[in-house]
């Protein structure tokens, strides 16, 4: 018996996770008889080598095992399978959620020492249209992953619609909210798109074959371009109590004073984006803009517009 032969039989097993007698003696050029006196010297020697009966069947090795002689710490290890279970909720449908993340989770989970159930994301929101976020993001991932292009109908922010056929290259979350990022057909150039104004999602057999690393890099350095792009405005405004929530889990002020009548005085900045007015409007007589000036006149025109609706 070679060491060498050992040595090899544990590395395929470790990279296979199961094999047949017949199959190695074949590679080895032995008998089945000789592979399982070497299975017995293995699992003498301390390794989790073991023979699986009946169909299907073969010489196995402990899962376990196999991820201890990785390089993953213990630490490394409740890391991945925190980042598992926290997408797990992303997979598509419930049942693709059990048959794929939950499961990859669940057997990992065996392979720490450390709880792993300190963390638990969901990223789709409360209303009970969360599920058709969880469905569109399974589907857009399958076909990212796929490399095939997606076609959908977008409400873009100045409330057209339109028909767009995109190289999809990432799904990505930020501002507390969903977006496909891809390359567009139609504009010619990359575009981020809001998973809730996508409808009609159509999953095509046409190859994405527009990579984004030749385009513009990583998302990182495209986020960069577009804050640096972006103009912000610095705002004051009072708040009252009751929607004081809602503001701060919205905007990230640089400045909170208290006032007397229980308000908020609160500093902070936004782009200078079409839909920036309209959305403090909707506070109505909760929010009152102290400056700049040309955000109140605009706010004060949308009002009045607003007013004239029901006159």
């Amino acid at each position: 018996m070679q060491i060498d032969e050992l040595f090899e039989l544990a590395y395929i097993l470790i990279d296979k996770k199961q094999v047949t007698a017949k199959e190695m003696s074949v590679r080895f050029g032995v008998s089945v008889r000789t592979i399982y006196r070497w299975v017995e010297a293995l699992s003498a020697s301390g390794i989790p080598v073991y023979a699986v009966q009946g169909r299907g069947g073969g010489i196995a090795i402990s899962e376990k095992y196999a991820l201890d002689k990785t390089v993953l710490t213990e630490e490394e290890r409740l890391a991945i399978v925190s980042s598992v279970k926290a997408l797990s909720k992303l997979s598509g449908s419930q049942k693709s959620a059990l048959s794929a993340n939950a499961k990859a989770a669940e057997k990992i989970s065996n392979l720490t020492s450390t709880e792993a159930d300190w963390l638990e994301v969901d990223f789709a929101p409360w209303s009970p249209e969360g599920q058709g976020v969880r469905e569109l993001f399974g589907s857009l991932r399958d076909s990212i992953l796929k490399k095939q292009q997606v076609e959908f109908d977008y409400f873009s922010s100045d409330g057209k619609k339109a028909r767009r056929i995109v190289h999809p290259w990432k799904l990505v979350y930020r501002g507390q909210a969903w977006y496909l990022w891809g390359w567009c057909t139609g504009r010619k150039t990359e575009r981020y798109f809001k998973l809730s104004r996508m409808l009609n999602v159509t999953q095509t057999s046409r190859p994405a074959d527009i990579n984004y690393k030749n385009v513009h890099g990583t998302v990182a350095q495209k986020n960069a371009e577009i804050n640096s792009e972006k103009k912000l405005i610095q705002i004051k405004a009072n708040v009252s109590v009751k929607k004081a929530f809602y503001f701060l889990d919205t905007f990230a002020c640089s400045k909170i004073e208290p006032n007397p009548d229980e308000s908020l005085t609160v500093t902070f900045s936004a782009p200078e984006e079409t839909w920036l007015c309209g959305f403090l409007l909707s506070f109505g007589a909760e929010l009152k803009i102290i400056s700049p000036k040309e955000i109140k006149d605009k706010i004060i025109k949308m009002a009045k517009e607003t007013f004239s609706q029901y006159e």
